[in-house]
């Protein structure tokens, strides 16, 4: 593929970026229109509701998008939504080539808006950087190819693998760019997470404050629901996005409590141990229509879902301290074997501050 190819698409991706954190349960996407080597149009996707990318690039092209070249990060969308079909436009404006880097796996469109496309005469390309592009909308596909949530763990910790002291002592950790950086996560997602540990240990509000952002929908999935007298996630709950997740005879009770009042409330299936079933508790979250969920409980709620098999993406805050003794950030997945061993793709590294984060994805077998 020829520089000017790619630099368009990469061009692309960067407009897409813009849309990080408002487009859910959409993708981002990021359009751009080019004729005769030249930009004539570019666009991205904001909210739901809004132009999508292709629409809007088109619109600024005009009416010399007709005979021109256009580069989308994801498949054009062919079906009517809160707006019309993409492949509607990209007709209607006489485009003759696409570039496509994916083909959305929503199984609306799924190849078929390249079809359409194809059909009316339109050389259509897909592939360009297509890791990068599928990367940069793993949520959205995660939840299509799994048909549940997509899950991403967040553990901040010591160089020792400690998420608090021996006496549970854990504010702060790590540093403040890297609490930015956790808060941008959960401005990213549809949900956020956590067990009862984690309630009673930080009282946490779980609400979007370092950065600009949504709130997500915050979540406490626990077998007991034995709250603490002051719970921030009970009493802050004005918005009504609190939801608690536990076994079924346990919600019940629960419901008839003053605590119980104005929150969602599911039900969820108890394992052989008496836990909380995840894939029971996730499907509740597909049922719902969350397309992510960000887990910042404790170790307990980290190793249940690595246990699983349903973390889909690793956030790693390392912290350059020492603890020594103190709370294990994950606790015994029953791996015997190195070759056993948890291992991880598309794995990176960057700085935040004085910490280190890594970022991957664990390998599905």
């Amino acid at each position: 593929m020829s520089t000017p190819s790619l630099d368009f698409m990469q061009r692309a991706l960067v407009l897409a970026e813009k849309g990080r954190g408002s487009t859910s349960p959409n993708p981002m996407v990021g359009a751009v229109v080019v004729r005769n080597g030249r930009v004539i149009g570019e666009g991205f996707h904001l909210a739901p509701g809004a132009d999508h990318a292709e629409i809007a690039a088109l619109r600024k092209a005009g009416k010399a998008a007709s005979g021109a070249t256009l580069y989308v990060t994801l498949e054009p969308c062919c079906h009517t939504g809160r707006t019309g079909p993409c492949t509607d436009a990209v007709i209607a404006y006489g485009i003759k080539t696409v570039f496509a880097a994916v083909k959305d796996p929503n199984p609306a469109v799924n190849g078929r808006g390249i079809r359409i496309l194809r059909k009316a005469g339109i050389t259509v390309s897909t592939g360009l950087m297509r890791e990068q592009a599928t990367l940069l909308n793993d949520k959205y596909f995660g939840y299509h190819r799994h048909r549940r949530p997509f899950v991403i763990l967040k553990t901040a910790q010591t160089l020792d693998g400690r998420i608090a002291t021996a006496s549970g002592d854990s504010r702060w950790i790590t540093s403040a760019a890297s609490r930015r950086f956790a808060h941008r996560l959960r401005a990213e997602v549809d949900a956020v997470a956590v067990g009862m540990g984690t309630v009673r240990s930080d009282n946490p509000a779980l609400t979007v404050r370092h950065v600009k952002g949504r709130n997500p929908y915050r979540i406490v999935l626990s077998r007991s629901l034995k709250f603490p007298p002051a719970c921030r996630l009970l009493t802050d709950n004005k918005d009504y996005r609190t939801i608690i997740a536990g076994g079924e005879d346990a919600i019940e009770r629960f419901s008839r409590t003053k605590k119980g009042r104005n929150l969602i409330l599911w039900g969820v299936r108890l394992n052989r141990q008496g836990m909380p079933q995840i894939r029971d508790f996730l499907d509740k979250a597909a049922d719902f229509g969350l397309q992510s969920i960000l887990l910042e409980g404790g170790g307990t709620l980290a190793t249940a879902f690595l246990k699983a098999g349903l973390v889909d993406k690793y956030v790693l805050i390392t912290a350059p301290i020492l603890c020594g003794q103190g709370v294990a950030a994950v606790g015994d997945l029953n791996i015997k074997k190195l070759g056993d061993a948890i291992r991880f793709e598309h794995g990176s590294f960057e700085t935040c501050g004085i910490d280190n984060i890594f970022i991957g994805y664990p390998q599905r077998s």
